[in-house]
């Protein structure tokens, strides 16, 4: 008999969570795009992001340039680096990650890799900026894959994620998890104008915090930013709604935090003030919140509906009567029709087939994950406002 991989036996729990759960009928099929969107350019970064995908990257740092990444692990660093066998010289990077993912270049450092920034124009896939994250926090290699697709499945923009195996001056460092960067590719992917502000949200900082500009030809005064932070601190509930509804994305908002909940993301902008961008879009003037450093989903499988909101923005908007109301039909809406067990099983599984071979235990890292998934569904199912799922539009 032949045998069936550990990934794909069924978790008699996770399926009997799904199972008992509340459905709405099947959606309409997808209709085909018009014969002029289907005729449209790619996307930049559709060859690697269309499917999931493993890149081999070997890159090469002269002994001065390793010694400027001990100095000083911020500040960009020359090297070449070969990609499947593509060759590119004086290319740009530095190492990146936080508390817990940070590791020294003499270990198995998180790097953030630009191709354009030595060598003006110059890509790689369409994309001029990408990250390579060591993923010491996700012993699955693939949450950030799985957040990835929910948060875009409900039109919240973020970085699209691949696979890479990295050596570096001959020594392997294994299986990494590969993003695109916050540049001006990754914005045309989302919006129409890509000239706005997009500001760097930091380690631990509010929007009314000085944030690093990190693209955008808008206003230099961060006014853009003071007009939010100046809206969520409006004491009047109903003039903040207002205020609100003319400085923030609000859908695009209440879908992100909806998300991020659903996910147990207890390290992002709304429960800890971290990981993630915002992006004022020229088209109306207002923010979106982008999700970013999304490694630790599922960890708390606990987490209630209103988990209690650290972020500003989040805090305002939530106190008022139609934030609330909107972000509870929201959440109400994408458990049924994104934050779906097999939707993201599904991807997993299409995921380990990549990863396999250069990960033969991904398996059992990959039920792990499943087993998490399916106690978050377990646990938000008791929730009053999910005992059904709502009409049919």
């Amino acid at each position: 008999m032949r045998r069936v991989p550990l990934l794909l036996l069924p978790l008699l729990g996770a399926v009997g969570v799904w199972w008992s759960l509340p459905r709405a009928a099947n959606p309409t099929p997808p209709v085909a795009p018009p014969a002029a969107a289907r005729k449209a350019k790619p996307l930049p970064g559709a060859e690697i992001f269309n499917q999931p995908t493993r890149l081999a990257f070997k890159i090469e740092l002269s002994p001065d340039a390793l010694n400027a990444l001990s100095r000083e692990p911020r500040h960009y660093a020359a090297a070449t680096v070969t990609v499947d066998g593509r060759v590119f010289t004086n290319v740009a990077l530095h190492l990146k990650g936080a508390a817990g993912s940070f590791r020294g270049v003499d270990d198995r450092p998180a790097l953030t890799v630009s191709f354009n920034k030595f060598a003006a124009g110059r890509k790689l896939f369409g994309l001029r900026k990408i990250h390579l994250n060591n993923s010491v926090q996700d012993d699955s290699f693939m949450n950030e894959y799985v957040a990835s697709e929910l948060f875009r499945a409900a039109n919240v923009p973020t970085p699209r994620v691949a696979f890479a195996t990295v050596e570096l001056n001959t020594r392997k460092l294994g299986l990494y998890v590969l993003k695109e960067g916050f540049s001006e590719d990754f914005l045309k992917c989302h919006f129409q104008q890509t000239n706005g502000n997009l500001y760097d949200g930091g380690f631990l900082q509010d929007v009314d915090q000085p944030l690093e500009l990190d693209e955008g030809k808008g206003v230099r005064d961060r006014s853009d930013l003071k007009a939010l932070t100046a809206a969520a601190n409006e004491p009047n509930r109903a003039k903040r709604w207002e205020r609100l509804q003319q400085t923030l994305d609000v859908d695009r908002f209440v879908a992100y935090a909806a998300v991020s909940v659903m996910l147990g993301d207890w390290d992002g902008y709304l429960l800890n003030r971290n990981n993630y961008r915002v992006y004022f879009n020229p088209a109306d003037g207002r923010a979106v919140f982008l999700p970013h450093g999304m490694d630790q989903m599922f960890q708390r499988t606990d987490m209630g509906v209103f988990p209690g909101f650290n972020g500003l923005v989040a805090q305002g908007l939530f106190d008022t009567p139609e934030g609330r109301q909107l972000y509870e039909e929201r959440f109400r809406a994408r458990f049924f029709d994104v934050f779906r067990f097999e939707r993201m099983t599904n991807a997993m599984a299409r995921v380990a087939e990549v990863l396999r071979p250069v990960q033969p235990d991904i398996d059992r890292r990959a039920n792990d994950l499943r087993h998490r998934i399916a106690a978050r569904i377990k646990f938000l199912a008791r929730e009053p406002l999910l005992k059904s799922p709502p009409p049919i539009q």
